[in-house]
């Protein structure tokens, strides 16, 4: 447990539809490389911002990928057992998850999640990978955000380029 990685006066965006993607390693050359590997797509999140903005993330695990394309399309699974996202909403009441830094020195986004256990009102504060923070959200029912922050500082990285 951390304290937020965001300021209260962050400006936040929430998340008004999320879609599961896919994307080959490299879309201008065969799907082989120099030694014959076949290397399987992508799996991505595209996330609608409600200013209508879209937020991209990459290299998201495919079974988290696909337990979120499985909730967003209302598929419901025949396993009666709890994977761990399915537990923490049994237990504790997910507030929401905002996407709110990227880890120094690499591309990785985090997300906090703010968490609340049944009867009390304390809110503790959580980082996790953002992906699997977004399938603990849909499960949890919970809103999404994007920290404004996010989106600018990827914005001024494209621009540098």
């Amino acid at each position: 447990m951390e304290n937020s990685s965001f300021s209260e006066d962050t400006k936040l965006l929430k998340v008004i539809n999320i879609d599961v993607l896919t994307a080959s390693p490299d879309v201008f050359t065969a799907e082989k490389d120099l030694n014959g590997i076949e290397h399987a797509e992508i799996p991505l999140l595209n996330f609608e911002l409600e200013n209508g903005e879209n937020f991209l993330m990459a290299s998201i695990p495919i079974s988290i990928a696909i337990d979120i394309s499985r909730i967003i399309s209302g598929v419901n699974g025949n396993d009666s057992r709890l994977t761990l996202a399915e537990l923490i909403p049994e237990i504790c009441v997910v507030d929401k998850i905002i996407i709110d830094s990227i880890i120094p020195y690499s591309n990785a986004y985090q997300a906090t999640v703010e968490i609340r256990l049944e009867g009390f009102s304390d809110v503790q504060h959580f980082q996790m990978i953002p992906s699997h923070a977004t399938l603990l959200a849909l499960i949890a029912n919970a809103d999404i955000y994007v920290s404004d922050n996010i989106i600018r500082t990827i914005d001024n990285l494209e621009d540098e380029d």
